[in-house]
């Protein structure tokens, strides 16, 4: 088999393990570990990068960063394997907020539950412009893309490799935790697969974020995936990273979890050797493209695959087995055809006549009847059109998510006439970009808005609200389901302007 080239595609850094595949696992040949240019990348810039680290493979396989995709639980009819690619790909186009055609998706199904009828998956999406641009970019180079998947997925692989390697229990839950600088990513896997994701950013790449907000993050993770867990909570946590960069960590996640805690070490624990390969960096900088190789050559976890995503099994043509029955059938039924044809002749001429006197009969009816028609049809329109606006505003505070995480600074309610009951106009500043794209999805996801293109813009007015952003939506209904749901005790925050209504 050809080697291949496994890329850990993050924001900040780019690492890559060139491997042969095999089913005793990966061989290394080399990697490498370069800064992103101050400049969008070229290809000569790349072409450069892999000539000067000795790469040679031309197949490429890109883990990209968990804060890329937006990972949602759908909950489904219990229906056959074979039907749930097209109705993971209908709901993904009825919740998205974006167009399906613009989005690359695939879903990983999760453990079932005793007790719960439905089936659970992970959907994943990434938008078509994220992706675009790395395989134009390869492409350029004269790589073949041959694969995209999360780095939550690669990390999962690595560490089910480590616990398979070590006869650990594969029905326990375990919380995988990387460092690097300014970013933490979680992962926790139970029965040999993924079932939760998560990634955040602190704004200083060189200062270590208090141990509180760590474990914050790590709670709000575990509260997701509760009814998963054995027993409800965890059996190990394995931490990968620098001493710099996990600092008191370790300890802490052992007193409040009360569980084993164990230092990942990619190479040694998933006996993943790079041989006589020179690798600059640490080893925590090649987790993710260590895991990528385990899936690339005999993975042990559930693939998720955005460039080739899972496909209904193509169906069977049942015209070549019965086309002598068919044949047979035809002259049958046309022969039977010919003589009950013409013996219902008259009595079809009959009933249409009957038909004709009745349509009549109904047609006056309905005349009598429209005006009452129309006087309810006008009342039930009216009483459609009445919104309390206190409860809107009451509403999207509720998905904020009650944080501090977002500002709004204007809130107009006009409204509507025709297919829109009112407008609605929100602006605000938010802490970071994801934060203002995951208030628009929530909005979505409520099915009651119809949200018009809208824009995030940097400003430098607030750095602590470092994005300003602008919503545009329709208001279609005046029921929905949230998303977010509503916490005990909160109240909707004051306008920080009196301009909406």
């Amino acid at each position: 088999m050809a080697d291949l080239l496994a890329l850990s595609w993050d924001r900040r850094r780019l690492t890559g393990i060139e491997f042969s595949p095999g089913t005793a696992g990966p061989r290394v040949l080399g990697g490498f570990g370069v800064d992103w240019p101050e400049q969008p990348p070229t290809a000569a810039w790349l072409r450069e990068t892999l000539r000067r680290f000795g790469v040679n493979a031309r197949q490429v396989a890109v883990a990209l960063p968990r804060e890329d995709a937006v990972l949602r639980l759908l909950e489904l009819p219990n229906v056959a394997d074979d039907e749930m690619p097209t109705l993971v790909r209908f709901q993904a186009a009825a919740r998205s907020a974006q167009s399906i055609d613009q989005l690359l998706l695939d879903y990983l199904p999760l453990p079932l539950r005793e007790g719960v009828a439905q089936k659970e998956v992970w959907l994943a999406t990434t938008l078509l412009t994220t992706v675009d641009p790395i395989r134009a970019l390869l492409t350029e180079v004269g790589l073949d893309l041959v694969q995209v998947t999360l780095s939550s997925l690669c990390l999962a692989e690595l560490i089910v490799r480590g616990e398979v390697r070590q006869s650990l229990d594969a029905v326990g839950a375990s919380l995988v935790v990387l460092r690097e600088g300014s970013r933490m990513e979680l992962a926790v896997v139970c029965q040999q697969q993924l079932i939760a994701a998560h990634a955040v950013k602190w704004s200083s790449a060189h200062e270590t974020p208090p141990v509180v907000k760590m474990l914050a993050e790590v709670s709000r993770v575990l509260v997701q995936v509760q009814a998963w867990l054995p027993a409800g909570t965890l059996q190990r946590i394995w931490v990968i990273g620098e001493d710099a960069d996990v600092g008191e960590l370790p300890d802490a996640l052992g007193r409040r979890w009360n569980c084993p805690v164990q230092r990942f070490d990619p190479w040694r624990d998933s006996h993943l050797s790079p041989g006589s390969a020179d690798l600059e960096g640490p080893p925590s900088e090649y987790a993710t493209a260590a895991g990528l190789a385990f899936v690339l050559s005999s993975s042990l976890t559930p693939k998720l695959d955005l460039l080739h995503p899972r496909q209904p099994p193509p169906k069977r043509d049942p015209r070549k087995p019965y086309i002598a029955a068919a044949a047979a059938a035809g002259l049958l039924a046309v022969a039977l055809g010919t003589a009950v044809i013409q013996q219902s002749l008259a009595s079809y001429d009959r009933s249409i006549e009957k038909y004709r006197s009745d349509d009549l009969t109904l047609t006056q009816k309905l005349k009598q009847g429209q005006p009452t028609f129309d006087s309810a049809s006008a009342i039930e329109d009216w009483q459609s059109r009445s919104v309390n606006q206190l409860q809107q505003m009451a509403e999207l505070y509720q998905v904020m998510d009650g944080t501090q995480r977002l500002v709004i600074g204007d809130y107009r309610f006009s409204p509507a006439t025709g297919a829109s009951i009112a407008k609605l106009k929100t602006m605000g500043n938010a802490r970071t970009r994801e934060n203002a794209v995951q208030l628009s999805q929530n909005l979505a996801d409520l099915n009651k808005f119809k949200l018009r293109p809208s824009s995030v813009t940097p400003t430098s007015r607030d750095p602590d609200y470092a994005n300003r952003f602008d919503f545009e939506m329709d208001l279609v209904s005046v029921s929905g389901k949230s998303s977010t749901p509503p916490k005990p005790g909160s109240a909707p925050p004051r306008p920080a302007t009196n301009n909406g209504k």
